[in-house]
């Protein structure tokens, strides 16, 4: 299918610190209800070493524990925001806003590559792509079916977000395998 709905970072750790896990569904494929794209954040110039840091970092930041939602326990929040705080600047980031504006430009790049061609082609044609197969399949629970053509109909309506700076594509698009690599493990399924 495709990519859109990839998302390695998107969750804030604020979602973390909820109870859960940084790494969401990886595509509309395997989660039909994840269609619709994060919330941006904060665009930035991204480098090498803030891939490599967001690749190491994540699986980290996705072990710690989570709070109970219906029990908030203060206490615990804050060892574990203070433990997410350590994990982002042991792996190269000032802080965790600096590491989650890198993984939403990230997201905002992987959002418009083609998982076929490996080349940015933007989320709009790829979210249409999506719809076609989706109202194709007939093995998907009607229900189901419903909910997702509404999400990415949704998301079409919402428009094409703002094309990430050249750069970025290209770095994002040389990091590519090793991003779905890291994004196959946190889904625990095989790509």
């Amino acid at each position: 299918m495709t990519i859109l709905s990839r998302s390695l970072f998107a969750a804030s750790v604020s979602a973390l610190l909820a109870g859960t896990a940084l790494v969401p569904g990886i595509a509309l494929a395997q989660a039909p209800a994840q269609a619709t794209a994060p919330e941006p954040g904060k665009a930035i110039a991204l480098t090498q070493e803030q891939i490599d840091g967001l690749l190491v970092a994540q699986p980290e930041l996705a072990r710690l524990p989570g709070a109970a939602p219906d029990k908030p326990d203060p206490k615990a929040e804050a060892q574990a925001q203070a433990e997410a705080e350590a994990i982002v600047k042991r792996n190269g980031f000032a802080s965790l806003e600096e590491f989650q504006d890198a993984s939403d430009t990230v997201d905002a790049v992987l959002g418009g590559i083609d998982p076929e061609t490996k080349s940015y082609v933007g989320a709009t044609p790829l979210l249409k792509k999506q719809l076609a197969a989706l109202q194709a399949d007939k093995a998907m629970p009607a229900k189901e079916k419903a909910e997702a053509v509404k999400e990415i109909e949704a998301a079409l309506a919402a428009g094409e977000p703002e094309k990430p700076s050249p750069a970025n594509i290209t770095l994002v698009t040389r990091n590519y395998a090793r991003l779905s690599a890291a994004m196959a493990e946190g889904d625990g399924k095989p790509k």
